[in-house]
């Protein structure tokens, strides 16, 4: 069995939900080139205004949140947040906890997504980056960029080109989304990644490899989850990354007490580690600290710890076997990927339960990642194939690739609004209003979508369409 895979789609799909990669061309975002206003204006603190419409371009406009002792007298650090379908609300309100306990400004644009030209995406970035010079408290010496996805290679190729922003900190991506013929050296870069984040090896090698050529300071930490924003506890992680690298740069800012009780906890974390016989771990935790803390405070010990550990036979045969884990689960996509052409249902319903035996079994916890990992990337494929189907009225095509979504992601939502979709063109109304049923129970909760779907124009009156509109929360 063969269905026709379009080349955009598998250019998405292998660039992981990226905006498009064009060379960057000479006009560069600029922070600081608009002189900020003489009073900044006044906003609401403590709460998250989902929108506030740019002057010079009411177009564009961004989610805001002002920490509750924001003064317009002072001036603030402030975090531009990037997310891959435009929705700047969602890291800013995740993050609101941490605004407050750091003091930090944070801004996420309601422009910015995936699949736009990179000229389009500087032009966005360029009149929010006005817009916020001109009205709110910044302190222009700490400037960060954060983004998730497609909105993380935003803000990694936006910071590569502009040396107003201090640090970028990417989610769930990193390779930049255009390609940056120069970039300079003198930012920090952090990464974080779900264990079972389909570009988990891509956030990995990004660390490990590509920067390790560079002369920036990098750290990357991982979380258990998949491919999604960051749970606060991991995000805190990248704002004590800002502050620690603050310190080093402006000394005055340096707050011994934090640095001594932080070294204390990793200190005896490393004992913990030493006594467990967990080599391995112990070696990350020095690397990690060495990192975090150098320059800042004593680190004899984890120095000590980590020469000792770098010759040891065990960490190098883990450092080995991660390596190749990554090659092999590069190579397991890419064999998904043309078997997505050769294989028919059936193959992939015993392949799938043979990931799914594996990972509930419990017995090799970095095989069942892996095979998280793999699920998690045919999710993303299938999404983009039974979406690119659909638009082409392929109904055969979305109907395999859309069951290969419902088996791979039995929970996401989205496969089951496909389902319904297909069962409502095809005229197949008990079908489609079962599969809206199951798309309601696992979450879906567009409801304007679901009533303006062309899709559902012959059943928009049934009395089972009415039921899930209102069981929708």
């Amino acid at each position: 069995m063969k269905y026709s895979i379009a080349l955009a789609f598998i250019f998405a799909v292998l660039c992981s939900c990226s905006s498009s990669a064009d060379k960057a061309k000479e006009t560069k975002p600029a922070v600081n080139e608009q002189p900020a206003a003489q009073a900044p204006e006044n906003f609401p603190t403590g709460k998250v205004i989902d929108k506030v419409a740019c002057k010079t371009d009411t177009s564009k406009s961004y989610a805001l949140y002002l920490p509750k002792a924001y003064d317009t007298k002072k001036q603030y650090p402030i975090i531009y947040a990037f997310d891959p379908h435009k929705t700047g609300k969602l890291p800013v309100a995740n993050y609101t906890e941490l605004a407050e306990k750091y003091g930090y400004i944070i801004v996420g644009s309601n422009n910015s997504e995936n699949g736009l030209a990179w000229e389009q995406t500087l032009t966005i970035v360029n009149t929010l980056f006005s817009d916020t010079r001109a009205r709110l408290a910044i302190n222009t010496n700490r400037i960060y960029l954060l983004g998730f996805s497609g909105g993380a290679r935003v803000a990694n190729a936006i910071t590569m080109m502009n040396g107003s922003i201090n640090s970028v900190i990417c989610c769930g991506a990193a390779s930049p989304a255009a390609n940056i013929p120069d970039p300079r050296n003198n930012y920090t870069f952090f990464g974080i990644a779900g264990d079972a984040d389909f570009n988990y090896s891509e956030m990995k090698k990004y660390d490990m490899l590509d920067l390790a050529g560079r002369r920036l300071k990098h750290a990357l930490i991982t979380f258990e989850g998949k491919h999604e924003w960051p749970r606060v506890a991991a995000m805190e992680e990248a704002f004590l990354w800002l502050e620690l690298n603050n310190m080093r740069k402006d000394p005055s800012a340096k707050n011994d007490s934090v640095v001594l009780h932080n070294l204390s906890g990793e200190s005896e974390r490393l004992y913990s580690l030493e006594k467990q016989h967990k080599k391995y771990e112990a070696y990350e935790l020095c690397r990690k600290t060495i990192n975090y803390y150098e320059g800042l405070g004593d680190l004899s010990l984890f120095y000590e710890q980590y020469k000792k550990l770098q010759s040891d036979a065990d960490v190098d045969k883990q450092l080995k076997q991660n390596e190749a884990d990554w090659t092999r689960e590069e190579k397991l996509k890419e064999e998904y990927m043309n078997n997505l052409q050769r294989q028919d249902l059936a193959w992939w319903q015993k392949d799938v339960a043979a990931m799914n035996k594996q990972i509930k079994s419990g017995k090799d916890k970095n095989e069942a990642l892996i095979k998280k990992r793999l699920l998690s990337y045919l999710s993303l494929v299938c999404y983009m194939q039974t979406s690119g189907a659909l638009k082409q009225n392929d109904l055969r095509a979305a109907t395999y690739f859309d069951n290969l979504y419902v088996l791979v992601d039995p929970t996401n939502p989205e496969a089951h609004y496909f389902m319904a979709e297909i069962n409502a063109k095809r005229g197949n109304t008990a079908a489609a209003l079962k599969a809206l049923d199951e798309a309601v129970k696992n979450g879906f909760k567009e409801k304007g979508r679901m009533q303006n779907d062309s899709a559902f124009a012959g059943i928009r009156n049934e009395a089972g369409f009415v039921k899930v509109l209102e069981d929708m929360k």
